[in-house]
């Protein structure tokens, strides 16, 4: 009953052999899971290549021929997440005036498109990214972690490109997206709210863990908040006895304050049941 938006990882450079494949194959075996997978009991497909560094033009033309033959799939991948990243990509693509421009060649750039991180982002990369309507994942605690920098929300707001909150834990610490929120509030006070941050408060941070994230799935209409006639799709969390935040919720003089500190204070183990469209799923034991 989970709603899974996904599709094979595919690359064919740069990366381990057994993690390579020819552009054929690509596109074989992602044709096959997308004709098997899509649109049964809640997944979509998602044509994914792993990154313009890790994928040739052929890879690329193959992603973009997936798209074209099913417009209905989504497609997503990294960009601008580091400034090492770019000057490869420069290299290997030095027919790009950027890094969104080795997507846009092959189609790849679109209201159905998610790009993870998009730290290291120009004027002209912004402009085209509002025009398509494509979305952006953003994800703090991996660009922490490996160092990369610190997403400029400020700029992504004044061109209207959406964003919601996500985790790559290929390069981040962990699953959560309460943590995400936490340090998407950080990494932004890094920035400095009075200079390039933006200061968020725990509404933002709800919104970019819940709505927004529906929003550039195109899933806005049917979950992302408890709106009448949407699906059920939410978490009940309640603190341990006697924890920190347990104390910080039977103190706290609002509701504001009361999610402030859910996104500072809880942790996996708040976490008691899963409801997927109203239904119990999960209890935690």
């Amino acid at each position: 009953g989970l709603r899974v938006t996904s599709g094979l990882v595919l690359s064919d450079r740069n990366l381990r052999s057994e993690l390579e494949r020819s552009p054929q194959r690509c596109y074989d075996e992602s044709l096959a899971l997308l004709e098997k997978w899509h649109g049964r009991a809640g997944l979509r497909y998602a044509v994914t290549p792993r990154f313009s560094v890790s994928c040739s033009e052929a890879i690329l033309e193959v992603c973009g021929a997936l798209l074209r033959e099913h417009p209905e799939v989504f497609f997503q991948t990294h960009l601008n997440e580091s400034e090492d990243e770019i000057r490869v990509v420069k290299e290997l693509f030095p027919w790009a005036q950027d890094y969104l421009a080795t997507y846009e060649r092959f189609g790849l750039v679109g209201p159905n498109s998610v790009f993870a991180h998009n730290v290291h982002v120009s004027e002209g990369e912004l402009e085209r990214l509002a025009r398509s309507r494509s979305g952006v994942a953003h994800c703090p605690s991996s660009n922490a972690f490996i160092g990369s920098g610190l997403f400029d929300m400020a700029r992504h707001l004044a061109h209207g490109v959406p964003f919601a909150l996500g985790t790559d834990v290929g390069g981040g610490t962990g699953f959560s997206v309460l943590k995400e929120g936490l340090m998407a509030y950080q990494t932004q006070m890094l920035r400095g709210v009075h200079d390039e941050g933006y200061a968020l408060g725990p509404v933002h941070l709800l919104y970019l863990a819940t709505q927004a994230g529906a929003n550039i799935l195109a899933l806005g209409e049917e979950v992302g908040s408890f709106a009448a006639g949407k699906r059920a799709d939410f978490v009940l969390l309640r603190p341990p006895e006697k924890s920190t935040l347990a104390e910080v919720l039977a103190h706290s003089p609002s509701a504001e304050a009361s999610l402030g500190a859910l996104f500072t204070l809880a942790r996996e183990d708040c976490v008691k049941e899963v409801y997927l469209a109203g239904e119990p799923k999960l209890s935690a034991l």
